[in-house]
């Protein structure tokens, strides 16, 4: 069965254009939200691949209680609501974003050592805590298991939402439990035993707002941590373009039929397709990873969608593999 959410923003999307925010709205808005509020705001300023169309609202809420009166709002007013990091994995469509949009708030952004053994702590990290600096703070406390993630861009709510990884460490490895604000404004704690993973993706309802997760790391020695952040972190330097804005990872590695079974990666399955530094309007495959798309010169959404269509149409056509997204695509055309 649909959420709530989901039934508002199917019904939405067969309406295309012709939401209008009524001035009760903006009157409940201005009275009973105390963060910022922008109409009409370009989603290029708020995305690392710099495009996309604006968001018919995009709120910056204050703290938990500014979440809370956003869900009872979008319930009351049947308006869908679009969570947002720091964009770092999100391509926005040109034509926008209806509904809400909302970011974390700037409150909810502190690492914590809540509980240790005699070889393992528990690390607290709040949703708006960049990727990076959980990484940091984790070795601050001689943890160990967050360095392969050192260098990837966004938000920890965005990472646990995509289950993002590197290096062949997931989120869902290290998660012992999360934090959610749920519809009604209750806010649980979830076992990992109750959070569905799967490949670059959390299982959890439109409505959910992932406020923290604990983290279980091993305890370990700070200096060899480091030198092992170091090398993460020039790997990332020179097998990614991170000069231009981009999406991270355009694709899914595809996964293999049979347990031991060898399949190339997204990358060289485009790169063997002949796709490197091919070029639509302002984006381009990168010459560097062609598993990432940059913006080279002013690209809008439909260059980046042209190129992700013919990476996975010439893909399939040389290999059989049919590649799966691993950016997160929202918004209309």
């Amino acid at each position: 069965m649909q959420n709530w959410q989901d039934e508002i923003l199917k019904a939405w999307e067969a309406k295309k254009g012709k939401f209008k925010v009524s001035d009760d709205l903006r009157d409940r808005l201005a009275t009973q939200f105390r963060g910022e509020v922008l109409y009409g705001e370009p989603m290029n300023a708020h995305t690392s691949m710099r495009v996309g169309g604006p968001a018919d609202i995009f709120l910056k809420p204050v703290d938990l209680e500014d979440l809370k009166t956003i869900i009872r709002l979008a319930e009351e007013e049947q308006i869908p609501v679009t969570h947002l990091g720091s964009g770092s994995n999100t391509l926005v469509k040109d034509g926008g974003i209806r509904g809400m949009v909302v970011v974390p708030p700037a409150t909810l952004s502190q690492c914590r050592l809540v509980d240790q053994g005699d070889d393992w702590g528990d690390l607290e990290v709040e949703s708006a805590v960049k990727i990076t600096r959980a990484v940091h703070s984790a070795r601050e406390h001689s943890l160990s298991g967050l360095e392969p993630l050192v260098g990837i861009p966004g938000t920890i709510g965005g990472a646990l939402f995509m289950n993002a990884g590197a290096h062949g460490v997931e989120m869902k490895d290290l998660v012992r439990s999360l934090t959610v604000l749920e519809k009604g404004g209750e806010v649980i704690s979830l076992g990992r035993e109750k959070l569905e993973f799967e490949y670059r993706k959390l299982k959890i309802p439109r409505t959910s707002f992932i406020l923290s997760g604990i983290f279980r790391l091993k305890k370990g020695n700070r200096e060899e941590i480091s030198a092992r952040m170091e090398r993460y972190q020039k790997w990332r330097i020179e097998k990614q373009p991170l000069h231009f804005p981009n999406v991270g990872s355009v694709f899914k590695n595809p996964l293999p039929a049979k347990k031991g079974e060898k399949i190339p990666s997204a990358g060289q399955l485009i790169d063997e397709a002949g796709l490197k530094n091919v070029r639509i309007g302002g984006a381009r495959i990168s010459e560097k990873h062609a598993n990432f798309i940059i913006n080279e010169n002013k690209a809008i959404a439909r260059d980046v969608l042209v190129l992700i269509n013919l990476a996975r149409d010439k893909v399939k056509e040389m290999t059989g593999i049919l590649l799966e997204p691993e950016v997160r695509i929202i918004g209309e055309d």
